[in-house]
């Protein structure tokens, strides 16, 4: 059964309890009837210790269950961040790479632009909105 089927199957049981409770309290309430009120209040208290019952050993369960799946995770998440470059890394391979080359006396394959640099380049350039993917929350221009 998966995740979301558990939490739903342990709120239905917690709602049938509800309306198991809310049933007995009013058969408790009828004016015209010759129960024993006496047996309500003693099958109220079992209906709830058994509803209290189940829901720790479920939620016992479920904590061994989701810490498990919590170690899991982490760990695919360990090895998507050790095979993944951020873009610092990125930068400092290719310094690295042109540092090298600079040493061996060969000529770069990648040059950094200087800021009026970019800024000629972006003229000559200039892009579409199309052309490059907006950032989450970034305003239409």
């Amino acid at each position: 059964m998966q995740k979301a089927h558990l939490y739903e199957a342990i709120l239905s049981l917690n709602r049938g309890v509800d309306e198991a409770v809310r049933g007995l309290e009013r058969l408790k309430r009828a004016k015209a009837s010759q129960f024993d009120s006496a047996c309500f209040d003693e099958e109220l208290v079992l209906f709830e210790d058994h509803r209290a019952r189940l829901n720790s050993y479920f939620c016992s369960a479920l904590q061994r269950t989701e810490q498990n799946d919590s170690v899991r995770f982490e760990a695919q998440h360990r090895e998507y961040e050790k095979n993944t470059l951020d873009e610092v890394q990125v930068y400092r391979d290719v310094r690295l790479v042109e540092d090298r080359r600079r040493a061996e006396g060969k000529p770069p394959k990648v040059r950094f632009f200087t800021p009026e640099e970019q800024r000629d380049w972006e003229r000559q350039y200039p892009t579409t909105p199309g052309d490059v993917p907006r950032a989450e929350g970034e305003a239409n221009q």
